[in-house]
């Protein structure tokens, strides 16, 4: 697995966010005054024209870009993920207007990797939120190429999207194009014995998680779109090693752990286990620090998978 420096997913997407501005002359984005936080900027430095800011209301900066989608043109609004919780009954209202218009929603900071910023902004149940609104795509990108892929995919579509973008730096290890379709899931290291399936910037510490678990011990599924969800994936793994752990930086309640274990009730019921943030009011902190303490780290997934493997499987 070849390592190309790191990046944070919101750099990545700041970034391809200013790249698709020249592609798309009806492209308009949106911030809810933290532009220099998910990295928007770099879009508004260079068509400070079609870059609006709605300062510090959320539902405001909704409603104005279901109305410009309305009118035809891409939207993309962008805010920290904890905020966005501000303005959820106007993206519901957005999602009712149909699937023939092209809206983005990038939030960043999410998860307990915020980390120094305070328990207070640390959202740890975007995915649950997202993924109770119908027609909206949620979007786990797993590192700076993917991001890139996955706003290139998302713009040249009709419908609702939710990218979920971190603070953090975290390792390239996909290649660029990276790969990335949405309601599919990959599975990126085989095995017999347990399956590990992550999402977002868990994956690349699932993968070094199944390498300490030895040759063929752990196949990994990365999962970068939990709705639409590839169920056929993750049953088809799950059937041969008959153990599923779940990875994520969110709470098991509505996040990844639901979405995997409730698939499977249907298609494959498996035990399973999970690693996921307890359903607690977090602290402030360093985010290797947080993930250690709220054990979401990548000790604790190698703990919980020798633990699960240690048992009996009925």
């Amino acid at each position: 697995m070849e390592i190309r420096g790191s990046l944070s997913l919101r750099e990545a997407f700041g970034a391809a966010l200013a790249e698709a501005g020249s592609q798309y002359p009806d492209l308009r984005v949106l911030d809810a005054g933290t532009a220099n936080s998910t990295m928007s900027e770099a879009f508004q430095h260079s068509f400070p024209d079609r870059f609006y800011t709605a300062g510090i209301n959320e539902p405001g900066m909704i409603g104005l870009a279901a109305g410009i989608a309305m009118a035809g043109r891409r939207v993309v609004a962008c805010d920290m993920s904890i905020f966005l919780q501000h303005a959820h009954a106007h993206l519901l209202t957005a999602a009712r207007q149909g699937n023939d218009l092209c809206f983005v929603v990038a939030a960043s900071h999410t998860g307990v990797a915020v980390g120094p910023d305070g328990g207070s902004a640390h959202d740890v149940t975007d995915v649950a939120r997202m993924r109770l609104i119908p027609g909206f795509t949620v979007i786990t990108p797993w590192d700076a190429a993917q991001v890139r892929s996955a706003l290139a995919a998302v713009l040249g579509l009709k419908g609702f999207f939710y990218i979920r973008l971190n603070r953090p730096k975290v390792p390239i290890f996909l290649p660029d194009p990276a790969p990335f379709e949405i309601g599919k899931a990959y599975r990126l290291r085989e095995g017999s014995e347990i399956t590990i399936v992550a999402a977002g910037d868990k994956v690349f510490p699932a993968l070094q998680a199944a390498a300490n678990l030895g040759d063929g011990v752990a196949e990994v599924i990365g999962v970068a779109t939990v709705e639409p969800f590839d169920a056929e994936t993750v049953a088809a793994s799950a059937a041969k090693t008959r153990r599923v752990v779940t990875y994520e930086d969110h709470i098991a309640e509505g996040g990844l752990f639901e979405t995997v274990a409730g698939r499977l009730a249907l298609h494959h019921p498996t035990p399973m286990r999970k690693v996921a943030v307890p359903r607690v009011y977090t602290t402030s902190g360093e985010p290797d620090d947080l993930a250690r303490l709220y054990q979401v780290d990548k000790q604790a997934l190698v703990e919980t998978c020798r633990s699960f493997l240690a048992g009996s499987v009925a």
